[in-house]
Protein backbone atom coordinates (compact mmCIF):
# COMPACT_ATOMS: atom_id res chain seq x y z
CA UNK A 1 0.00 0.00 0.00
CA UNK A 2 1.11 3.35 -0.74
CA UNK A 3 1.65 5.69 2.64
CA UNK A 4 1.86 9.17 3.98
CA UNK A 5 3.59 9.63 7.40
CA UNK A 6 2.57 13.62 8.22
CA UNK A 7 3.85 15.77 10.98
CA UNK A 8 1.58 18.34 11.20
CA UNK A 9 2.04 21.99 11.39
CA UNK A 10 1.92 23.87 14.66
CA UNK A 11 0.50 26.88 16.02
CA UNK A 12 1.73 29.07 18.91
CA UNK A 13 3.81 31.88 20.29
CA UNK A 14 7.35 30.12 20.08
CA UNK A 15 8.54 26.83 18.30
CA UNK A 16 11.85 24.84 19.22
CA UNK A 17 13.34 25.11 15.32
CA UNK A 18 16.18 22.46 16.75
CA UNK A 19 13.44 19.99 17.62
CA UNK A 20 11.34 19.48 14.73
CA UNK A 21 12.67 16.13 13.45
CA UNK A 22 9.95 13.54 13.32
CA UNK A 23 12.14 10.99 14.28
CA UNK A 24 9.14 8.72 15.30
CA UNK A 25 7.89 8.91 11.69
CA UNK A 26 11.42 8.11 10.13
CA UNK A 27 11.53 4.88 12.34
CA UNK A 28 7.86 4.12 11.41
CA UNK A 29 8.46 4.22 7.65
CA UNK A 30 11.38 2.10 8.14
CA UNK A 31 9.56 -0.52 9.43
CA UNK A 32 6.78 0.09 6.74
CA UNK A 33 9.13 -0.32 4.21
CA UNK A 34 11.01 -3.68 5.30
CA UNK A 35 7.31 -4.80 4.69
CA UNK A 36 7.22 -4.11 1.30
CA UNK A 37 5.08 -0.48 1.50
CA UNK A 38 5.38 2.28 -0.03
CA UNK A 39 6.42 5.04 1.89
CA UNK A 40 6.67 9.05 2.09
CA UNK A 41 7.69 11.22 4.93
CA UNK A 42 5.34 15.04 4.49
CA UNK A 43 7.19 17.10 7.41
CA UNK A 44 4.28 20.09 7.83
CA UNK A 45 6.50 21.55 10.15
CA UNK A 46 9.92 22.10 8.27
CA UNK A 47 8.99 24.98 6.29
CA UNK A 48 8.84 29.42 7.48
CA UNK A 49 6.63 30.75 10.23
CA UNK A 50 3.99 33.18 9.15
CA UNK A 51 2.17 35.43 11.73
CA UNK A 52 -1.50 35.05 12.08
CA UNK A 53 -4.63 36.55 14.73
CA UNK A 54 -4.38 34.79 17.76
CA UNK A 55 -7.30 32.28 18.49
CA UNK A 56 -10.33 33.40 20.30
CA UNK A 57 -9.47 30.73 22.96
CA UNK A 58 -6.00 32.37 23.70
CA UNK A 59 -7.33 36.33 23.58
CA UNK A 60 -6.63 36.72 27.62
CA UNK A 61 -2.86 36.77 26.74
CA UNK A 62 -2.84 39.78 24.99
CA UNK A 63 -2.73 41.05 28.75
CA UNK A 64 0.70 39.77 29.60
CA UNK A 65 2.19 39.94 26.24
CA UNK A 66 3.16 42.87 24.88
CA UNK A 67 4.10 41.56 20.96
CA UNK A 68 5.64 44.68 20.06
CA UNK A 69 8.13 45.02 22.92
CA UNK A 70 11.71 45.43 22.07
CA UNK A 71 13.19 45.00 25.42
CA UNK A 72 15.87 42.75 26.14
CA UNK A 73 13.36 40.70 28.43
CA UNK A 74 10.82 40.44 26.33
CA UNK A 75 8.44 37.29 25.81
CA UNK A 76 7.09 36.53 22.81
CA UNK A 77 6.74 38.58 19.68
CA UNK A 78 3.46 37.30 18.53
CA UNK A 79 1.26 34.21 17.27
CA UNK A 80 2.86 32.20 14.45
CA UNK A 81 1.59 29.19 11.86
CA UNK A 82 4.74 27.12 12.26
CA UNK A 83 5.50 25.57 8.79
CA UNK A 84 3.69 24.42 5.57
CA UNK A 85 0.16 26.64 4.70
CA UNK A 86 -2.83 24.64 4.29
CA UNK A 87 -3.04 25.38 0.80
CA UNK A 88 0.55 23.38 0.24
CA UNK A 89 -1.19 20.89 2.35
CA UNK A 90 -3.78 20.13 0.69
CA UNK A 91 -1.86 19.83 -2.94
CA UNK A 92 0.58 17.75 -1.40
CA UNK A 93 -2.16 15.49 0.02
CA UNK A 94 -3.71 15.29 -3.25
CA UNK A 95 -0.55 14.39 -5.03
CA UNK A 96 0.57 11.74 -3.18
CA UNK A 97 -1.80 9.36 -4.42
CA UNK A 98 -1.75 7.46 -0.75
CA UNK A 99 -3.85 4.88 0.27
CA UNK A 100 -3.39 5.43 4.35
CA UNK A 101 -2.47 8.56 5.92
CA UNK A 102 -0.74 8.11 9.03
CA UNK A 103 -0.84 11.82 11.30
CA UNK A 104 1.06 12.33 14.19
CA UNK A 105 -0.85 13.08 16.93
CA UNK A 106 1.56 14.14 19.86
CA UNK A 107 0.64 17.16 21.76
CA UNK A 108 -2.53 18.29 23.42
CA UNK A 109 -2.57 21.78 22.50
CA UNK A 110 -1.58 21.38 18.51
CA UNK A 111 -4.55 18.95 18.29
CA UNK A 112 -6.00 20.91 15.94
CA UNK A 113 -3.50 21.26 13.36
CA UNK A 114 -3.90 17.48 13.22
CA UNK A 115 -7.10 17.06 13.06
CA UNK A 116 -7.15 19.64 9.98
CA UNK A 117 -4.92 17.58 8.37
CA UNK A 118 -7.09 14.94 8.34
CA UNK A 119 -10.29 16.81 7.42
CA UNK A 120 -8.43 17.76 4.54
CA UNK A 121 -8.13 14.42 3.72
CA UNK A 122 -11.52 13.06 4.35
CA UNK A 123 -12.75 16.43 2.30
CA UNK A 124 -10.52 15.38 -0.58
CA UNK A 125 -11.49 11.34 -0.42
CA UNK A 126 -14.04 10.41 2.04
CA UNK A 127 -12.22 6.49 0.70
CA UNK A 128 -8.41 7.12 1.92
CA UNK A 129 -7.71 6.01 5.78
CA UNK A 130 -6.85 8.13 8.40
CA UNK A 131 -4.35 6.28 10.71
CA UNK A 132 -3.33 8.59 13.94
CA UNK A 133 -0.79 8.17 16.72
CA UNK A 134 1.04 9.70 18.76
CA UNK A 135 1.28 10.51 22.91
CA UNK A 136 -2.32 12.47 22.91
CA UNK A 137 -3.95 9.80 21.22
CA UNK A 138 -2.50 7.74 23.83
CA UNK A 139 -3.90 9.49 26.71
CA UNK A 140 -7.21 10.44 24.81
CA UNK A 141 -8.16 7.16 22.67
CA UNK A 142 -11.55 7.56 22.87
CA UNK A 143 -11.93 11.09 22.20
CA UNK A 144 -9.65 10.89 19.13
CA UNK A 145 -11.80 7.37 17.80
CA UNK A 146 -14.95 9.80 18.14
CA UNK A 147 -13.57 11.73 15.59
CA UNK A 148 -15.41 11.63 12.14
CA UNK A 149 -12.45 12.24 10.44
CA UNK A 150 -10.11 9.59 11.97
CA UNK A 151 -10.65 5.59 11.23
CA UNK A 152 -7.80 4.09 13.33
CA UNK A 153 -5.96 4.35 16.08
CA UNK A 154 -2.04 2.92 17.17
CA UNK A 155 -1.17 2.85 20.52
CA UNK A 156 1.65 2.66 22.16
CA UNK A 157 5.43 1.48 19.60
CA UNK A 158 3.98 1.70 16.21
CA UNK A 159 6.44 -0.26 14.24
CA UNK A 160 4.89 -3.54 14.40
CA UNK A 161 0.92 -2.37 14.94
CA UNK A 162 0.89 -0.20 12.02
CA UNK A 163 2.47 -3.15 9.72
CA UNK A 164 -0.19 -5.56 11.45
CA UNK A 165 -2.89 -3.16 10.85
CA UNK A 166 -2.13 -2.32 6.85
CA UNK A 167 -2.22 -6.06 6.03
CA UNK A 168 -5.83 -6.30 7.27
CA UNK A 169 -6.77 -3.47 5.99
CA UNK A 170 -5.26 -4.63 2.98
CA UNK A 171 -6.95 -8.08 3.22
CA UNK A 172 -10.65 -6.46 4.52
CA UNK A 173 -9.75 -8.22 7.74
CA UNK A 174 -11.65 -6.05 9.61
CA UNK A 175 -12.82 -8.56 12.43
CA UNK A 176 -9.16 -9.48 13.36
CA UNK A 177 -7.96 -6.21 14.29
CA UNK A 178 -10.02 -6.98 17.10
CA UNK A 179 -7.52 -9.76 18.04
CA UNK A 180 -4.39 -6.87 18.01
CA UNK A 181 -3.46 -5.37 21.36
CA UNK A 182 -2.73 -1.57 21.05
CA UNK A 183 -5.40 -0.86 18.18
CA UNK A 184 -8.32 1.84 17.79
CA UNK A 185 -11.20 1.06 15.55
CA UNK A 186 -14.78 1.31 14.98
CA UNK A 187 -17.08 -1.79 14.04
CA UNK A 188 -20.80 -1.56 13.27
CA UNK A 189 -20.73 1.96 14.66
CA UNK A 190 -19.09 0.65 17.85
CA UNK A 191 -15.68 2.25 19.21
CA UNK A 192 -13.33 -0.61 19.67
CA UNK A 193 -9.82 0.32 21.67
CA UNK A 194 -7.97 -2.61 22.77
CA UNK A 195 -5.19 -1.53 25.36
CA UNK A 196 -1.63 -1.81 24.87
CA UNK A 197 0.15 -5.07 26.30
CA UNK A 198 2.69 -5.44 24.58
CA UNK A 199 5.93 -3.64 23.85
CA UNK A 200 8.87 -4.03 21.29
CA UNK A 201 11.99 -6.32 23.16
CA UNK A 202 14.60 -6.48 20.82
CA UNK A 203 15.49 -2.89 19.98
CA UNK A 204 18.15 -3.93 17.57
CA UNK A 205 16.03 -5.34 15.41
CA UNK A 206 14.42 -2.47 14.29
CA UNK A 207 15.58 -1.16 11.13
CA UNK A 208 17.23 2.39 11.09
CA UNK A 209 14.88 5.28 10.49
CA UNK A 210 14.37 6.13 7.06
CA UNK A 211 16.43 9.61 7.36
CA UNK A 212 16.46 9.21 3.18
CA UNK A 213 12.93 10.41 3.30
CA UNK A 214 13.54 13.54 5.06
CA UNK A 215 15.26 16.33 3.77
CA UNK A 216 18.44 16.61 5.71
CA UNK A 217 19.07 20.41 5.61
CA UNK A 218 15.53 21.06 7.19
CA UNK A 219 17.43 20.16 10.65
CA UNK A 220 20.23 21.81 11.48
CA UNK A 221 21.77 23.42 15.19
CA UNK A 222 23.58 26.06 14.50
CA UNK A 223 24.06 25.38 10.95
CA UNK A 224 25.63 21.92 11.06
CA UNK A 225 23.13 19.13 9.71
CA UNK A 226 21.84 17.31 12.93
CA UNK A 227 19.46 14.34 13.80
CA UNK A 228 18.10 12.76 16.84
CA UNK A 229 19.02 9.40 18.02
CA UNK A 230 16.90 7.16 20.46
CA UNK A 231 19.04 5.09 22.53
CA UNK A 232 16.73 3.49 24.95
CA UNK A 233 12.98 3.55 25.19
CA UNK A 234 10.82 3.47 28.76
CA UNK A 235 11.37 5.33 32.16
CA UNK A 236 10.36 3.23 35.19
CA UNK A 237 10.45 6.84 37.20
CA UNK A 238 6.56 7.18 37.00
CA UNK A 239 7.01 11.21 37.14
CA UNK A 240 3.45 12.67 37.85
CA UNK A 241 3.09 14.98 35.28
CA UNK A 242 5.28 13.22 32.32
CA UNK A 243 3.60 11.34 29.27
CA UNK A 244 6.81 9.13 28.46
CA UNK A 245 5.01 5.74 29.39
CA UNK A 246 2.12 6.18 27.31
CA UNK A 247 4.00 5.50 24.05
CA UNK A 248 7.30 3.84 25.01
CA UNK A 249 5.94 2.12 28.51
CA UNK A 250 7.96 2.05 32.12
CA UNK A 251 9.80 -1.15 31.43
CA UNK A 252 13.70 -0.03 30.50
CA UNK A 253 14.95 -1.52 27.00
CA UNK A 254 18.26 -0.59 25.76
CA UNK A 255 19.63 -0.78 21.96
CA UNK A 256 23.48 -2.23 22.50
CA UNK A 257 26.27 -0.10 22.02
CA UNK A 258 27.60 -1.25 18.66
CA UNK A 259 24.66 -0.93 17.18
CA UNK A 260 24.07 2.83 17.85
CA UNK A 261 27.42 3.70 16.89
CA UNK A 262 27.01 2.19 13.51
CA UNK A 263 23.52 3.75 13.02
CA UNK A 264 25.92 7.48 13.95
CA UNK A 265 28.55 5.72 11.31
CA UNK A 266 25.87 5.98 8.41
CA UNK A 267 24.13 9.16 9.54
CA UNK A 268 27.63 10.66 9.31
CA UNK A 269 28.68 9.04 5.83
CA UNK A 270 25.34 9.34 4.13
CA UNK A 271 23.86 12.59 5.42
CA UNK A 272 26.87 14.64 6.97
CA UNK A 273 25.17 14.38 10.37
CA UNK A 274 27.73 16.45 12.57
CA UNK A 275 25.14 16.83 15.72
CA UNK A 276 23.00 14.40 17.41
CA UNK A 277 20.33 15.04 19.87
CA UNK A 278 20.18 11.83 22.16
CA UNK A 279 16.09 11.96 22.71
CA UNK A 280 15.48 8.68 24.85
CA UNK A 281 13.30 9.14 28.14
CA UNK A 282 15.52 8.04 30.12
CA UNK A 283 19.43 8.29 29.10
CA UNK A 284 20.98 7.94 32.05
CA UNK A 285 18.70 5.33 33.81
CA UNK A 286 21.19 2.69 33.46
CA UNK A 287 24.30 4.49 34.30
CA UNK A 288 27.22 1.95 33.43
CA UNK A 289 25.78 1.37 30.22
CA UNK A 290 25.87 5.02 29.12
CA UNK A 291 29.34 5.41 30.06
CA UNK A 292 30.34 2.02 27.92
CA UNK A 293 28.36 4.09 24.93
CA UNK A 294 29.84 7.02 25.45
CA UNK A 295 33.37 5.96 25.48
CA UNK A 296 32.70 3.66 22.57
CA UNK A 297 31.72 6.79 20.68
CA UNK A 298 34.99 9.00 21.98
CA UNK A 299 36.95 5.66 20.60
CA UNK A 300 35.13 6.21 17.45
CA UNK A 301 34.85 9.09 16.17
CA UNK A 302 37.47 10.97 18.79
CA UNK A 303 37.25 13.73 21.67
CA UNK A 304 35.21 16.04 20.72
CA UNK A 305 34.21 15.68 17.55
CA UNK A 306 30.18 15.37 17.37
CA UNK A 307 27.91 17.84 18.83
CA UNK A 308 25.83 16.04 21.57
CA UNK A 309 22.79 17.07 23.11
CA UNK A 310 20.33 15.40 25.60
CA UNK A 311 17.31 17.85 25.04
CA UNK A 312 14.46 15.93 26.67
CA UNK A 313 17.05 16.13 29.68
CA UNK A 314 18.32 13.83 32.09
CA UNK A 315 17.88 13.11 35.82
CA UNK A 316 21.00 14.06 37.68
CA UNK A 317 20.22 11.36 40.09
CA UNK A 318 22.03 8.82 37.66
CA UNK A 319 25.06 11.77 37.40
CA UNK A 320 28.69 11.17 38.69
CA UNK A 321 31.92 12.92 37.84
CA UNK A 322 32.91 9.88 35.64
CA UNK A 323 30.23 10.10 33.41
CA UNK A 324 30.09 14.16 33.31
CA UNK A 325 34.00 13.81 31.89
CA UNK A 326 32.69 11.06 29.34
CA UNK A 327 29.40 13.31 28.23
CA UNK A 328 32.30 16.62 27.92
CA UNK A 329 35.09 14.36 26.00
CA UNK A 330 32.03 12.59 23.71
CA UNK A 331 30.95 15.86 22.59
CA UNK A 332 28.38 17.57 25.32
CA UNK A 333 28.68 20.86 25.67
CA UNK A 334 25.35 21.88 28.00
CA UNK A 335 23.65 19.47 30.13
CA UNK A 336 19.96 20.02 30.49
CA UNK A 337 18.90 18.79 34.61
CA UNK A 338 15.29 18.29 35.24
CA UNK A 339 15.38 20.14 39.06
CA UNK A 340 11.34 20.68 38.99
CA UNK A 341 11.37 21.99 42.53
CA UNK A 342 13.67 23.17 45.81
CA UNK A 343 10.37 22.33 47.43
CA UNK A 344 11.21 18.29 48.82
CA UNK A 345 7.21 17.55 49.59
CA UNK A 346 6.66 18.80 45.89
CA UNK A 347 9.66 16.20 44.69
CA UNK A 348 7.79 13.94 46.41
CA UNK A 349 4.91 14.28 44.99
CA UNK A 350 6.23 14.15 41.12
CA UNK A 351 7.76 11.17 42.03
CA UNK A 352 11.31 12.79 41.39
CA UNK A 353 14.42 11.58 42.64
CA UNK A 354 17.30 12.77 44.63
CA UNK A 355 17.47 16.18 46.16
CA UNK A 356 18.71 19.82 46.31
CA UNK A 357 21.71 18.12 47.63
CA UNK A 358 22.65 15.72 44.85
CA UNK A 359 21.59 18.82 42.46
CA UNK A 360 24.21 20.95 43.82
CA UNK A 361 27.06 18.49 43.90
CA UNK A 362 26.06 17.67 40.45
CA UNK A 363 26.62 21.49 38.82
CA UNK A 364 29.91 21.75 40.85
CA UNK A 365 30.96 18.83 39.00
CA UNK A 366 29.25 19.89 35.83
CA UNK A 367 31.31 23.09 36.46
CA UNK A 368 34.68 21.58 36.74
CA UNK A 369 34.67 19.42 33.73
CA UNK A 370 33.70 22.51 31.81
CA UNK A 371 29.57 21.56 31.15
CA UNK A 372 27.10 24.12 30.89
CA UNK A 373 23.80 23.44 33.12
CA UNK A 374 20.73 24.83 32.28
CA UNK A 375 18.33 23.93 34.99
CA UNK A 376 14.76 23.11 34.69
CA UNK A 377 11.85 24.19 37.21
CA UNK A 378 8.37 23.92 36.95
CA UNK A 379 5.97 26.57 37.13
CA UNK A 380 2.36 26.20 37.83
CA UNK A 381 1.46 23.25 39.12
CA UNK A 382 -1.54 21.92 41.10
CA UNK A 383 -0.74 21.86 44.95
CA UNK A 384 1.99 24.79 44.72
CA UNK A 385 2.48 27.67 46.32
CA UNK A 386 3.81 30.99 44.92
CA UNK A 387 6.28 31.15 48.25
CA UNK A 388 7.39 27.44 46.94
CA UNK A 389 7.95 28.79 43.25
CA UNK A 390 10.19 31.53 44.19
CA UNK A 391 12.17 29.56 46.40
CA UNK A 392 12.83 27.42 43.80
CA UNK A 393 14.21 30.80 41.36
CA UNK A 394 16.46 31.67 44.01
CA UNK A 395 17.91 28.45 44.34
CA UNK A 396 18.58 28.56 41.06
CA UNK A 397 20.01 31.43 41.09
CA UNK A 398 22.48 31.07 43.52
CA UNK A 399 23.81 28.13 41.11
CA UNK A 400 26.02 28.37 38.04
CA UNK A 401 23.07 27.30 35.79
CA UNK A 402 20.87 28.77 33.50
CA UNK A 403 17.31 28.82 34.14
CA UNK A 404 15.26 26.78 31.84
CA UNK A 405 11.29 27.97 33.26
CA UNK A 406 9.09 25.24 32.33
CA UNK A 407 4.97 26.44 32.93
CA UNK A 408 3.31 23.21 33.64
CA UNK A 409 0.91 22.00 30.84
CA UNK A 410 -1.99 19.63 31.50
CA UNK A 411 -1.10 15.86 29.39
CA UNK A 412 -3.90 13.40 29.18
CA UNK A 413 -3.25 10.17 30.58
CA UNK A 414 -1.35 11.29 33.21
CA UNK A 415 -1.77 11.26 37.25
CA UNK A 416 -1.72 14.97 37.24
CA UNK A 417 -4.02 15.54 34.75
CA UNK A 418 -6.91 13.46 36.60
CA UNK A 419 -5.81 15.91 40.02
CA UNK A 420 -6.77 18.94 37.39
CA UNK A 421 -10.39 17.31 36.42
CA UNK A 422 -10.68 16.22 40.00
CA UNK A 423 -10.04 19.96 41.41
CA UNK A 424 -11.73 21.89 38.24
CA UNK A 425 -8.51 23.51 37.26
CA UNK A 426 -8.68 22.12 33.77
CA UNK A 427 -9.13 25.08 30.95
CA UNK A 428 -12.08 23.88 28.85
CA UNK A 429 -10.29 23.63 25.71
CA UNK A 430 -7.08 21.75 24.81
CA UNK A 431 -5.68 24.65 22.59
CA UNK A 432 -5.32 26.67 26.58
CA UNK A 433 -3.16 23.67 27.65
CA UNK A 434 -0.17 24.65 26.67
CA UNK A 435 2.94 26.13 29.06
CA UNK A 436 2.89 29.33 26.77
CA UNK A 437 -0.75 29.76 27.93
CA UNK A 438 0.02 29.58 31.64
CA UNK A 439 -2.91 26.88 31.51
CA UNK A 440 -3.72 26.82 35.61
CA UNK A 441 -4.88 28.76 38.15
CA UNK A 442 -5.17 28.00 41.75
CA UNK A 443 -6.06 29.11 45.02
CA UNK A 444 -2.24 29.54 45.38
CA UNK A 445 -1.51 31.28 42.76
CA UNK A 446 -2.81 33.32 39.22
CA UNK A 447 -1.76 33.96 35.55
CA UNK A 448 -0.49 36.89 36.71
CA UNK A 449 1.76 35.40 39.07
CA UNK A 450 3.06 32.72 36.63
CA UNK A 451 3.93 35.71 34.02
CA UNK A 452 5.29 37.22 36.53
CA UNK A 453 7.72 34.46 37.66
CA UNK A 454 8.49 33.79 33.90
CA UNK A 455 9.95 36.86 33.19
CA UNK A 456 11.58 37.09 36.52
CA UNK A 457 13.62 33.81 35.28
CA UNK A 458 14.46 35.96 31.86
CA UNK A 459 15.94 39.03 33.93
CA UNK A 460 18.06 36.48 36.35
CA UNK A 461 19.51 35.16 33.26
CA UNK A 462 20.11 38.26 31.52
CA UNK A 463 21.81 39.49 34.54
CA UNK A 464 24.09 36.06 34.68
CA UNK A 465 24.86 36.95 31.02
CA UNK A 466 26.31 40.24 32.00
CA UNK A 467 28.41 38.30 34.65
CA UNK A 468 29.32 36.18 31.83
CA UNK A 469 30.54 39.30 30.32
CA UNK A 470 31.82 40.64 33.31
CA UNK A 471 29.69 43.59 32.99
CA UNK A 472 28.10 43.04 36.29
CA UNK A 473 30.37 41.20 39.02
CA UNK A 474 29.84 37.34 39.44
CA UNK A 475 28.32 36.72 43.21
CA UNK A 476 26.79 39.38 43.53
CA UNK A 477 23.38 40.21 45.77
CA UNK A 478 19.98 41.36 43.89
CA UNK A 479 20.05 44.18 46.36
CA UNK A 480 24.05 45.01 44.98
CA UNK A 481 22.93 44.58 41.87
CA UNK A 482 20.54 47.32 42.48
CA UNK A 483 22.85 49.14 43.92
CA UNK A 484 25.40 49.31 40.94
CA UNK A 485 22.99 50.47 38.41
CA UNK A 486 21.55 53.15 40.68
CA UNK A 487 25.65 54.21 41.04
CA UNK A 488 26.08 54.06 36.72
CA UNK A 489 25.40 57.12 34.34
CA UNK A 490 21.65 56.90 33.63
CA UNK A 491 18.71 58.05 31.92
CA UNK A 492 15.75 58.78 34.98
CA UNK A 493 12.98 56.45 33.13
CA UNK A 494 9.32 57.62 34.13
CA UNK A 495 7.19 55.13 32.34
CA UNK A 496 4.52 56.56 29.05
CA UNK A 497 7.65 58.58 28.45
CA UNK A 498 9.39 58.80 24.69
CA UNK A 499 13.22 58.07 25.36
CA UNK A 500 15.84 57.48 23.11
CA UNK A 501 18.20 54.40 22.77
CA UNK A 502 16.87 53.39 26.26
CA UNK A 503 20.05 50.49 27.75
CA UNK A 504 19.25 47.60 29.09
CA UNK A 505 20.83 48.83 32.18
CA UNK A 506 18.37 51.33 32.53
CA UNK A 507 15.65 49.17 32.33
CA UNK A 508 17.11 47.29 35.26
CA UNK A 509 17.20 50.33 37.17
CA UNK A 510 13.58 50.27 36.75
CA UNK A 511 12.50 47.02 37.80
CA UNK A 512 14.88 47.41 41.03
CA UNK A 513 13.66 50.92 41.95
CA UNK A 514 9.64 50.41 40.70
CA UNK A 515 9.51 46.57 41.33
CA UNK A 516 7.81 46.60 38.11
CA UNK A 517 8.47 45.18 34.46
CA UNK A 518 8.37 47.19 31.58
CA UNK A 519 8.69 47.00 27.92
CA UNK A 520 9.69 49.17 25.16
CA UNK A 521 7.65 50.24 22.30
CA UNK A 522 9.58 51.39 18.85
CA UNK A 523 7.54 55.17 18.14
CA UNK A 524 10.39 55.82 15.73
CA UNK A 525 13.81 55.41 14.35
CA UNK A 526 15.67 55.19 18.15
CA UNK A 527 13.03 56.34 19.65
CA UNK A 528 10.55 54.26 22.32
CA UNK A 529 7.76 54.63 24.32
CA UNK A 530 8.33 52.71 27.84
CA UNK A 531 5.40 51.03 29.31
CA UNK A 532 4.58 49.83 32.87
CA UNK A 533 3.61 46.40 32.03
CA UNK A 534 1.24 44.49 34.54
CA UNK A 535 2.83 42.43 37.13
CA UNK A 536 2.30 40.61 40.05
CA UNK A 537 3.26 42.89 43.42
CA UNK A 538 2.71 39.79 45.37
CA UNK A 539 5.26 37.99 43.37
CA UNK A 540 8.39 40.75 43.25
CA UNK A 541 8.05 41.45 46.80
CA UNK A 542 8.14 37.60 48.01
CA UNK A 543 11.14 37.22 45.69
CA UNK A 544 13.02 40.15 46.67
CA UNK A 545 12.30 40.18 50.25
CA UNK A 546 13.35 36.25 50.10
CA UNK A 547 16.17 36.60 47.44
CA UNK A 548 17.71 40.25 47.89
CA UNK A 549 20.31 39.21 49.88
CA UNK A 550 20.73 36.21 48.00
CA UNK A 551 23.58 35.48 45.52
CA UNK A 552 23.43 35.70 41.48
CA UNK A 553 26.03 32.80 40.17
CA UNK A 554 26.68 33.63 36.10
CA UNK A 555 26.20 30.10 34.47
CA UNK A 556 29.66 28.46 33.80
CA UNK A 557 31.07 29.05 30.53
Amino acid sequence: MKVLLIQPPIQDFYGTAIRTQPIGLAYLAASLQAHGHEVEIFDCRAGKKKMIPIPAELSYLLNFYPFNDQSPFKLYSGYYHFGRGWEEIREKIKDSRADVFGISASFSPYLREALEVARIIKEWDQRKIVVMGGAHVNGDPEGMLKNPFVDYLVLGEGEVRFSKLLDQIEKKGIKKIGDYDGIGFRINGELRINPVKTFIGELDLLPYPARQLLDPDCYRIKRKRSTMIITSRGCPHGCAYCSAHLVMGTAFRKRSPENIIQEMRECREKFDIQTFDIEDDNFTFDIKRAKQLLGLIIETFGEETLELSAMNGVSFAALDGELLGLMKRAGFKTINLSFVSADTLTRERMKRPSGLIDFDSIVSEAGKTGLQVIGYAILGMPGQTLYEMVETIIHLMGQRVLIGPSIYYPTPGTPLFEVCKKEGLLPPHPLQWRSSAFPLETKDFTRLDLVTLFRLTRVINFIKGKMAEKEIDDGMTMKEVGQFLEDRKKLKLVSGDNYNQPSWMDLLRLLFKEQSFFSLKKVSKGNFLVNNEETSKKVLDCFFEKGGKSPILKNTV
